[in-house]
């Protein structure tokens, strides 16, 4: 660590929300219920919540990522890239933990991600260890994102999709990494004057990546646990699965389906994943491969949850909060309407903003122009985009709404979020593997309607 105890103001991140009890997997399944280590001069988080760590834990694990960067010869600015992803993952908290996988630390590593990077049960919680992992992958991710001839916004995709799949992670990127580099950048750059730049340690990827790759196989071809060519079952169907849901595709460009029979393209897409993922390319589906499938699964509903995890750390009213300028937008035509009536706007102006802008996400409305009390009783509320010569429109009951506090829309705007995304993404496949037109895929938003709003 830095021989200091600077607190870094401008970097530190507000307590996000709690998972709900209903959303939390069992024991096995998350750490998040894991009791926090609080062994004399550890620096713990105050709980597994994402930004729930003193301003000075904060500062240190700032501290410890700058500090890793530099000994693996990163430069000023992919060091910044890093902090971007730490503020992202965990609010800087090395105890921040997801609810729904085994999720965990600065970097929210998987158990299965964990290991490849030297992760252990024993060292899960060391800060140290935490932010060169995080660098780690970031290196890995660069590669892959040059390798390709790929933007710097690509880095993060990779970290949140893995190397082929598609879940949002380039959107995300763009929203909760990019905008933050610039300025962390800077820090960096006034950090590096004021405490000594650490030498890069040759060590540094050799002691930040276990062996995971394949052994070479001996003996019978369908020694315990291997899959492969003319193999059929229940097994069979399981890798198939794994290898859709991943994003991996037959040789027609359609996603891999799960029939059961280890085929030619079952075969080229275990390979393809081998390859992705550092194993031994033979296409042969053994444990090895088997486990890191399954650990990619499991990352990818981490990853998933990452835009969810961003929501929840966040009030709807906080910059930060994906869903702020739906939020700020209707909170500035709720104001308006305030003043016009002679109303201060309060806390119950916010609940109702809140509420408007969940509806609006649910009506598929991307931007608030209209936010008005219907004219008998103003007992409801209409919030509505203009899309000439038509109008989308959702219904907000005005009561229900004020009531409504922030926490709970924020919380409901995530869940309507991951909601849509699952959607989009069984409406995708089910559109690769039947070959159907997309466009007849899509469902209508369920609380469209139309009507007639002033100067239409």
């Amino acid at each position: 660590m830095a021989d200091n105890d600077e607190i870094y103001t401008d970097l530190i991140q507000k307590k996000g929300l709690a998972y709900l009890d209903s959303q939390i997997k069992d024991p096995d399944k998350t750490h998040y219920r894991d009791p926090i280590d609080n062994s004399p001069g550890r620096l713990a988080g105050n709980s597994h919540i994402w930004g729930d760590a003193s301003p000075e834990v904060q500062s240190r694990a700032i501290d410890a990522i700058i500090q890793a960067s530099q000994k693996a010869g990163l430069n000023q600015h992919e060091t910044a890239y890093v902090l971007a992803m730490g503020r992202a993952e965990s609010g800087f908290n090395p105890d921040a933990a997801a609810g729904t996988t085994t999720a965990y630390g600065l970097g929210q590593f998987v158990d299965g991600t964990a290991k490849g990077y030297a992760i252990t049960d024993a060292n899960r919680g060391d800060l140290t260890k935490q932010a060169e992992a995080l660098v780690a992958t970031y290196k890995d991710d660069a590669a892959l994102a040059k390798s390709r001839g790929k933007g710097e916004e690509y880095i993060y995709k990779y970290h949140h999709d893995g190397p082929s799949a598609e879940f949002g992670g380039l959107e995300l990127s763009q929203k909760h990494i990019m905008p933050y580099v610039p300025a962390y950048e800077k820090f960096v750059q006034d950090y590096e004057k004021k405490n000594p730049v650490l030498p890069a340690d040759p060590d540094f990827d050799k002691r930040n990546h276990a062996d995971v790759s394949t052994p070479a196989h001996h003996g019978h071809a369908h020694a315990s646990g291997l899959l492969q060519r003319g193999d059929k079952g229940d097994a069979v169907g399981e890798v198939q699965t794994e290898l859709r849901d991943l994003g991996y595709k037959d040789h027609k460009g359609d996603l891999i389906t799960p029939d059961k029979s280890y085929g030619n393209d079952t075969k080229a897409a275990v390979a393809a994943f081998q390859k992705d993922h550092g194993l031994d390319i033979d296409g042969v589906a053994g444990p090895t491969t088997q486990k890191a499938l399954k650990d990619q699964v499991e990352a990818k509903s981490n990853a998933q949850s990452a835009f969810t995890d961003t929501a929840k750390a966040y009030l709807l009213s906080d910059a930060a909060h994906p869903g702020n300028g739906l939020y700020m937008q209707a909170y500035g035509k709720l104001a308006d309407l305030d003043t016009q009536i002679g109303r201060t706007s309060d806390q119950r102006t916010a609940n109702l903003a809140g509420a408007a802008t969940v509806a609006a996400l649910g009506a598929g409305i991307g931007q608030i122009d209209y936010l008005l009390p219907d004219m008998k009783d103003g007992s409801t509320m209409f919030v509505a985009q203009n899309t000439s010569p038509l109008k989308t429109v959702a219904e907000v009951p005005t009561m229900q709404g004020m009531n409504t506090p922030l926490e709970q829309s924020s919380a409901q705007f995530q869940q309507v979020t991951q909601q849509q995304a699952q959607v989009q993404l069984q409406t995708q496949q089910q559109t690769q593997v039947q070959g159907q037109d997309m466009t007849q895929q899509q469902a209508q938003p369920a609380m469209q309607i139309q009507m007639k709003l002033p100067g239409q």
